[in-house]
């Protein structure tokens, strides 16, 4: 004898071994053997053969019209048999009741079941509403083929491409849009950002990068709001020094300037001066918000994302010839470099020039510095503080027990046209870094930045401070760690406020101690050990993450666009790790499959095979081994 049962949402036979009032144990169509309930069978028959009961009721159930089936059923719950018997006018046989299961049993949408055998007829309105279900879900399915069929024809459907960027950055992956492109990138081998740019969703890469950057991160979009200002700050004292910047061309962010004067034969007076936009900005304000939320200016090749809205960095940029709030650090220093006195001061400064690193560079070389007889403009103040800068150089390097590498060059990229056309010409400038005009520079930031880390420090007042220690990374904490790379027992970003979020607040504390002196603690926003310091810190981190990725995937858009410009087929470079190389013409690392097993910093000249202008892809090949 055989039985018919439901196993897993399948009607399933097998052959009954033995059974009981309440149980039978049956061997399966696979040999194996289970137990079942009796009650839970739908069928016993002898005959005819498993096989010929499912195959011929499957012939005769495809010919029961369903409709008409859920026409004559009743609306109450019935029996599977009792609907057979009707159906089929007389007692129905084991195949016409096992045909009549399978009917139902395949219909969820007519009738739902309520048993073993037992069913019930949907109504009338529910019926419809999952008829018309089974049809949008046909459509849909009609539509998804079409777009993958569009895709993979190299079409690019109007609903994809209206819906592109938010199919790379954060797709629903519910919609037939999604399911659609990735059923096509399945079958073509592709990303789907590689796909739809091939489609031209995008005009080319640089609009995506873009794109996806400010969508991501900007998402009521980069402008600010017109009636966003400061706090105007009159009532401050005047200084007398004579104060210089120096920055790129492209600053607009003045956040430093200056000034040297000789006490007399054995003390020199250097002032750090430092455009303080905190003396305006109330903690907690909509500037605050806004700062904190941006984190940061992004440089970009010939353009940028600041911090802060243009009139707020207007009104404390130090620009030449306008009196700007600012907080000056006087540091008084024997011939030496031994500091004899520091002093912190909230002050009005003029610049009295805002000198650019282009125009003087040339100028102000290291032998012209050193030979007092050839003539140089400024020669008062930059020769005096060149002098101080070896001295303190030095010193950190006595302390670190190693020089400083500054080998790696910096670049300047100019763009002549359109930012967002990528056939704008773009110029790239190779600078050293260890010209004197930037030591300078840095020298005094780093003098500034450790004494007012150290200020923090002794008076007990919070502060974001940067470490490093045994060549491990650099992390922000609110601990004065040695920063040992540098070569400071402490140290703190405190000296660029207009365009960094942790130099804003850093300030802040530091004005709390001018102003308050021992109390600072007390009146500063930020107190020892606040959570919040701990949130500015990790928000700051992963939000400058993003911001460098970001500032790095466009220059090295515009370093290959230069490649391409340039028509270069041979290119030098030395070796980082295995294949990848750093060209030396531009900031950018590259694969060079055939490369032979060489040591890390060998020097090689490449072939460029071909740059692909779509994904900017590079190819190379390696030519031989450069002697220096």
């Amino acid at each position: 004898m055989y039985v018919l049962y439901e196993d897993s949402g399948c009607l399933k036979t097998g052959a009954i071994i033995s059974k009981t009032e309440s149980n039978m144990l049956v061997e399966t169509e696979h040999g194996k053997k289970i137990k079942l309930k009796t009650h839970s069978c739908l069928l016993q028959f002898n005959d005819p053969s498993p096989s010929k009961l499912i195959n011929e009721a499957t012939i005769i159930a495809s010919t029961i019209d369903i409709n008409f089936l859920w026409e004559c059923a009743s609306q109450d719950v019935f029996y599977a048999y009792e609907l057979s018997a009707e159906y089929f006018g007389h007692d129905p046989s084991a195949i016409e009741q096992t045909a009549m299961l399978l009917k139902l049993h395949n219909s969820p949408i007519y009738f739902y079941k309520k048993g073993s055998g037992q069913y019930k007829s949907a109504t009338k309105d529910k019926l419809l509403l999952a008829i018309a279900a089974i049809e949008k879900k046909k459509a849909q399915e009609e539509e998804e083929k079409k777009l993958v069929e569009s895709l993979i024809n190299g079409e690019l459907p109007y609903i994809i491409k209206a819906n592109a960027l938010d199919l790379i950055i954060k797709p629903d992956k519910n919609t037939i849009y999604w399911k659609a492109l990735e059923k096509a990138c399945v079958i073509l081998n592709k990303s789907p950002e590689k796909l739809l740019l091939e489609l031209e969703a995008w005009p080319n890469l640089l609009t995506l990068l873009r794109k996806k950057f400010i969508k991501s991160n900007f998402p009521n979009g980069i402008d600010f709001q017109d009636n966003i200002s400061a706090n105007i700050i009159d009532d401050l004292p005047i200084s007398d020094a004579e104060i210089y910047s120096i920055d790129d061309i492209s600053t607009t962010e003045i956040d430093d300037g200056i000034s040297v004067r000789k006490i007399d034969k054995d003390l020199t007076k250097v002032g750090i001066h430092i455009a303080s936009p905190a003396l305006g900005i109330q903690h907690g304000s909509i500037l605050d918000q806004i700062a904190r939320s941006r984190s940061s200016t992004i440089y970009l090749p010939g353009e940028k994302i600041t911090m802060l809205p243009q009139k707020v960095i207007e009104e404390f940029s130090l620009q030449s010839g306008k009196l700007s709030p600012a907080i000056s650090l006087y540091v008084t220093l024997d011939n030496n470099g031994t500091i004899v006195k520091s002093e912190s001061l909230i002050e009005k400064v003029k610049v009295k020039e805002n000198l650019r690193i282009t125009d003087i560079e040339n100028i102000f070389t290291e032998s012209n510095l050193n030979n007092s007889d050839i003539d140089i403009p400024f020669s008062e103040w930059i020769r005096p503080l060149w002098k101080i800068t070896q001295i303190l150089s030095l010193k950190r390097e006595q302390r670190r027990g190693y020089p400083e590498n500054l080998s790696r060059p910096e670049y300047n990229f100019r763009i002549h046209g359109n930012t967002d056309d990528p056939n704008s010409v773009v110029i790239i400038e190779k600078r050293p870094r260890n010209n004197p005009v930037s030591k300078i520079v840095a020298e005094f930031m780093i003098l500034a930045n450790s004494i007012w880390a150290n200020l923090l420090k002794e008076y007990g007042v919070a502060g974001i401070y940067r470490s490093q220690q045994t060549f491990g990374r650099v992390r922000m904490s609110t601990i004065p760690l040695p920063h040992e790379y540098i070569g400071v027992d402490q140290y703190i970003w405190s000296t660029s406020p207009l365009r960094r979020y942790i130099d804003l607040v850093n300030q802040w504390q530091i004005i709390s101690i001018i102003k308050h002196s021992v109390s600072a603690r007390l009146a500063s926003p930020f107190k020892a050990k606040d959570s919040n310091l701990f949130s500015i810190i990790q928000e700051f981190e992963f939000k400058y993450n993003v911001i460098c990725s970001f500032q790095n995937e466009i220059e090295n858009f515009w370093s290959i666009q230069w490649l391409i410009q340039k028509k270069l087929e041979i290119i030098n470079g030395y070796i980082i790790k295995e294949n990848l190389v750093k060209i030396d013409e531009v900031p950018i690392i590259i694969t060079v499959d055939n490369l032979p097993k060489l040591e890390k910093g060998t020097h090689i000249k490449i072939r460029i095979i071909s740059i692909n202008s779509s994904t900017l892809e590079i190819k190379t090949q390696y030519i031989e081994t450069i002697d220096l």
